[in-house]
């Protein structure tokens, strides 16, 4: 940790990024450059901070985290560049760990006007998994890849048994005749994945390379009736051992119907071919692929069914859903229900919820996900995500902040022999503002992991931080 290799990475990440950001400080300042700097020092005393069965001692962390970012708005422009690392000094049992760690850049331009938008992303982070809160990567990467429909963040992953992981993420869509009668676009991305330096060795670990192209056209029919084309390729390689390499290649045609001002349809149907060579072998699936989805607007929202089926490497896919989106006095609440079919034919119900409810002093906010996805070693995982927050103003100056997370990881095919493994982390803080440019936060966390495979572990700890952010234009 903190040795020349991460640095090496670290300036040619830089050195890719800056150029263009240099150019936008050169044309933004019209446009409102303002700069975004933060400081955050965190000390945490943790009696189990590996979260391993018996606690070898308690451990002691300290650390300094720098954030920095650029951002320019103007009526066609949006330029962010954000970046983070993170000072560290930690006595954990039987080592200590101290340098810069967790190198973090992320790149977002887009330049649009009446009829195109062209959009570029970009992110590079090196980290040290055993630092890792998976609930926060999650969150990290939905955040990303909602912004960047061209990559996704793959199967889930509740295990952070220390090692580095690196992870280096490009795209970039062009679209046009966003206001014609015939629109386009088109785009590329390109994913990367690294780990080194694992303490325990996991099969499910290695490195992957996934590249994307795709390319859609639309034809507005009508103002009710619009068509659509897709055509999309995928490349993935990873160093597994047997060496996978995939070609996946599907087109698909859709159809949105306005069939009255309150009721829409959507349908699509497909094909994907999908090509797999490794070492023992070269195999092929391919099949149709389609959706259908029926939506209705409501006063206060809106209710939907789809049925929505998918084919890659393991076979079909298969999942309706059933779902309500309702505007509330103080909040709001999104949820859907149904069930998931996967190519082995096991059925399990799929879920997702998100709430938030808003008072004069308080507020309260609830996501539930539970979904079938394929990880890069071709097991189809049950995924299951809870968060739960609750925050009160105290008054003027200091909160009360109360949070739980939970994940669970299964097997959604009973003879693949995946483990089962839970996470759950309970958090309560107290926060104040000790000057209008200081905030002092203080609090406890609980932490627990079970395991088929090893032994249930628990982790109590204590942390205070003081943090500063601040903002100018230049």
């Amino acid at each position: 940790m903190g040795t020349s290799r991460t640095k090496i990475a670290v300036i040619a990440a830089l050195t890719t990024i800056l150029p263009t950001a240099a150019l936008s400080q050169q044309g933004g300042a019209a446009g409102g450059l303002q700069v975004d700097i933060g400081v955050n020092s965190r000390l945490t005393v943790d009696d189990n901070f590996t979260l391993r069965p018996g606690s070898t001692g308690t451990s002691t962390i300290f650390d300094n985290k720098l954030t920095f970012g650029l951002s320019s708005t103007t009526g066609t422009q949006q330029f962010r560049l954000n970046g983070s690392g993170i000072f560290r000094y930690a006595d954990i049992p039987g080592r200590t760990i101290s340098g810069f760690e967790d190198p973090n850049l992320r790149l977002r331009y887009k330049i649009e006007n009446s009829n195109s938008r062209l959009t570029v992303s970009g992110n590079y982070r090196s980290v040290d998994r055993e630092f890792l809160d998976p609930f926060a990567v999650e969150q990290e990467e939905e955040a990303f890849n909602a912004t960047n429909s061209l990559i996704n963040p793959g199967a889930p992953e509740l295990d952070t048994d220390g090692g580095t992981r690196t992870t280096r993420n490009a795209a970039v869509r062009y679209e046009t005749g966003l206001n014609a009668p015939l629109g386009f676009s088109f785009g590329m991305s390109h994913d990367e994945q690294e780990y080194s330096g694992l303490v325990i060795v996991n099969p499910r670990l290695f490195d992957t390379r996934t590249d994307r192209i795709n390319a859609t056209a639309t034809a507005k029919l009508s103002p009710v009736t619009t068509l659509r084309f897709n055509a999309g390729l995928t490349r993935y390689e990873a160093d597994d051992s047997v060496q996978t390499e995939r070609e996946t290649v599907d087109y698909s045609v859709g159809l949105t119907q306005d069939i009255n001002p309150v009721l829409v349809l959507d349908a699509q149907i497909g094909w994907t071919d999908v090509d797999t060579d490794t070492t023992g072998g070269s195999s092929n699936r391919s099949g149709t692929n389609g959706s259908l989805k029926l939506s209705k607007t409501l006063s206060r929202g809106s209710i939907f069914a789809a049925l929505d089926s998918s084919l890659n490497q393991n076979g079909t896919r298969t999942s309706l859903r059933f779902g309500r989106d309702l505007q509330l006095p103080n909040g709001n609440l999104s949820a859907s229900l149904g069930l998931t079919r996967t190519p082995q034919g096991n059925t399990d119900y799929n879920a997702a919820v998100t709430y938030d409810h808003t008072l004069k002093s308080s507020n309260i906010t609830v996501a539930l996900k539970r979904d079938v996805s394929t990880n890069n070693i071709d097991e189809e995982i049950l995924d299951t995500r809870l968060t739960v927050g609750y925050g009160y103003q105290i008054d003027a100056v200091s909160s009360l902040n109360l949070s739980m997370n939970y994940g669970r990881t299964e097997s959604a095919d009973a003879l693949s022999g995946i483990p089962t493994r839970t996470r759950a982390t309970l958090s309560a803080a107290y926060s104040r503002a000790l000057t209008q440019d200081w905030n002092m936060t203080g609090g406890v966390t609980w932490r627990r992991k079970t395991d088929d495979t090893a032994g249930d572990a628990t982790s109590n700890s204590v942390f205070l931080s003081l943090d500063r952010n601040f903002s100018f234009r230049p």
